[in-house]
């Protein structure tokens, strides 16, 4: 694939997809839905979706995608709700506010406004 072409595509999600599994390909979703993800071997985005997707994962994704730009599909309201939950279960499980943020891409305040909303 050449580097910084856009994959939009219905196949490359599936493809994405079958590579990582539901849980990660959600995560991703979340994060970046409605957004180019643009996949390198560089430190911060091997750090960013190792936090995301695992570090198995980041390497396949940086294996099979590495200089290509994923466009993802938005998540419906009910995988807002997901999110939520999950988020909230990572507090009580112990996970730090900056953790978490950093998993979801979120900030340290949006962390808490959703903790503090349950």
């Amino acid at each position: 694939m050449q580097a910084d072409m856009p994959v939009n595509d219905n196949n490359e999600n599936q493809e994405l997809l079958n590579l990582i599994g539901d849980d990660a390909f959600t995560r991703l979703c979340t994060v970046f839905g409605g957004t180019r993800l643009h996949v390198s071997n560089s430190d911060r985005s091997r750090k960013r979706l190792n936090i995301i997707v695992g570090e198995e994962n980041a390497e396949k994704m940086i294996f099979h995608f590495d200089g290509v730009a994923l466009t993802l599909p938005m998540l419906s309201s009910l995988e807002i709700k997901k999110r939520r939950q999950a988020i909230i279960e990572d507090a009580k499980k112990g996970m730090s506010h900056r953790d978490i943020a950093m998993k979801y891409d979120l900030t340290d305040r949006q962390v808490r406004r959703i903790i503090n909303e349950s």
